[in-house]
């Protein structure tokens, strides 16, 4: 009686092991994606250890709370602040494939507007799952969000961060859509003077903050400008990013000092705005345009 007893349980133990053995392919299997530049990708499902290629991925990675998961960042991604202790992978568009080989990584993300074309093709090459975002604009940040949040297990964060940023966006072009828009000068750097045209990031969120860019017709998307050039745009607003610091915004305003012809500077609208809060693709693209909103139409009020 106890051996059939003994018989009975090993065979049961023996038909449970080979039920999930034949049965856990088809609960977590890798699932075949494609990224949004039209690659195919083999993601798990459950990704645990991801390596963020790009300062505006990481910074969506820790808007749907996945800091957990974050096994490598790159050295400029620095916000939020816990990410400078993440271990670091190298440069953005120089990393180390040998560092992060040794991350062991089920899932790296990286961008077209930025990573080399090359970095992804070698870790491809090495098979690791490598999904590559493409936003261009606000649109397409919300999207590579949801799809994010969709390849990690995150869509139900990813659905409300996206929908309390399009509140946002909604208020803020309920404020401003009967407001005079100023005319705006983007500068980028000092010597030479950038600033942004048609199909950035920067020239759409100037409009969606109720402003006209005057780099918006430039047949380049990143145009220089001498004096005279933006004299002839007669801005009302001028906004800088400084690249390396806040000396920069000193020299600028020394700059623009001599030259009192400009609307911006016979009324001092010259301010500075955060080069990583304007150019990088992450939520914090909102806090932006709120902020530029604020500085052209200061009579208006933020809110969700």
């Amino acid at each position: 009686m106890k051996q059939a007893f003994k018989n009975t349980v090993a065979a049961f133990l023996l038909a449970l092991v080979a039920f999930f053995t034949a049965f856990s392919p088809a609960i977590s299997p890798a699932r075949e994606v494609t990224d949004e530049t039209g690659r195919k990708v083999r993601i798990a499902p459950f990704p645990q250890r991801i390596v963020s290629l790009a300062p505006g991925i990481t910074e969506t990675l820790y808007a749907l709370e996945l800091e957990d998961n974050i096994a490598g960042v790159t050295t400029f991604c620095d916000w939020p602040k816990h990410a400078k202790d993440k271990e670091k992978v190298g440069g953005f568009t120089n990393p180390s494939i040998e560092k992060i080989v040794s991350l062991n990584p089920d899932l790296i993300l990286a961008t077209a507007d930025g990573n080399r074309k090359d970095t992804v093709y070698k870790l491809e090459r090495l098979g690791l799952p490598v999904y590559v975002i493409n936003p261009s604009d606000s649109r397409g940040i919300m999207e590579s969000i949801l799809r994010i949040g969709e390849i990690t297990d995150r869509r139900q964060q990813a659905d409300a961060l996206t929908t309390d940023l399009q509140k946002r966006l909604n208020y803020i072009a309920g404020q401003t859509k009967s407001k005079n828009k100023p005319r705006v000068f983007f500068q980028l750097g000092l010597e030479p003077v950038i600033s942004a045209g048609a199909g950035t990031l920067i020239n759409e969120a100037i409009e969606m903050a109720g402003g006209v860019n005057i780099a918006r017709l430039s047949a380049t998307r990143y145009p220089r400008y001498s004096a005279e050039g933006i004299m002839a745009g007669k801005p009302d607003i001028i906004l800088f990013a400084p690249m390396t610091g806040n000396k920069e915004l000193a020299a600028v305003k020394n700059l623009w000092k001599k030259i009192d012809e400009i609307p911006a500077i016979k009324n001092g609208r010259i301010y500075p705005i955060d080069i990583d809060l304007i150019s990088r693709a992450s939520p914090r693209i909102v806090d932006a345009i709120e902020q530029m909103a604020l500085i052209f139409h200061p009579e208006i009020k933020i809110g969700k």
